[in-house]
């Protein structure tokens, strides 16, 4: 019997998802209810699961934000943003969005919308370096934050820039380290402590950010 041979991904032509046929399949019943996927530049992406304190800093976070912007911000958690221009429907950790009549009923944020994207990355790291930082700065994403939960800090990238050759990026990157407090752009009076969004005052049996 002939032995099959996967052909290398670099010689198939690959047929991208279009955002529509993404709603389509989803609202279809397509994924299992458990699947979590996202559209990056028309590729289905499985995602990674979610750990403990993942779970937990994401929590803080949204505490420590919710308590503080109130009414002036939409704060969404895992909700899918639309980048048209990129054939891509990412879903972030937490979202702050721009109030908007319905709440965004009808349709999931633009980038227009975000006031700040929040990613906290543990396993996914690299992924959220590589892939999720030049989609954010292409999109012309304001402001993201990357929770590395692998260093304990968090990285503040701002001013996204598309130059005519290569990947997006931010111009700004400040890493901030435990001590530090940091403040979203659209916010200033908004404070948040690093070492409280990252639980790093908690021993590692009580991550509950309570």
């Amino acid at each position: 019997m002939a032995t099959l041979v996967e052909p290398a991904v670099n010689q198939m032509s690959i047929r991208p998802f279009s955002i529509e046929e993404y709603h389509w399949l989803s609202e279809h019943d397509f994924f299992h209810e458990d699947e979590r996927v996202e559209l990056v530049t028309g590729i289905l992406v499985q995602m990674s699961p979610k750990g403990v304190r993942h779970a937990a800093c994401r929590s803080k976070m949204l505490h420590l934000l919710l308590s503080q912007v109130r009414d002036d911000a939409l704060v969404r958690v895992q909700g899918p943003i639309t980048l048209c221009d990129n054939n891509s429907e990412p879903e972030a950790d937490i979202v702050l969005a721009s109030p908007r009549a319905g709440e965004y009923y009808d349709r999931h944020p633009y980038p227009a919308d975000v006031l700040l994207v929040v990613e906290i990355a543990d396993s996914s790291l690299e992924y959220d370096r590589r892939v999720k930082i030049p989609l954010y700065a292409a999109a012309g994403i304001g402001e993201y934050w990357l929770m590395n939960l692998q260093e304990n800090n968090i990285e503040v990238h701002r001013g996204p820039t598309s130059p005519a050759a290569g990947a997006a990026y931010y111009r700004k990157r400040v890493i901030c380290s435990a001590q530090e407090t940091i403040r979203p752009a659209h916010f200033p009076n908004c404070a948040v402590r690093v070492e409280d969004a990252l639980l790093l005052k908690h021993d590692k049996g009580d991550l509950t950010g309570a």
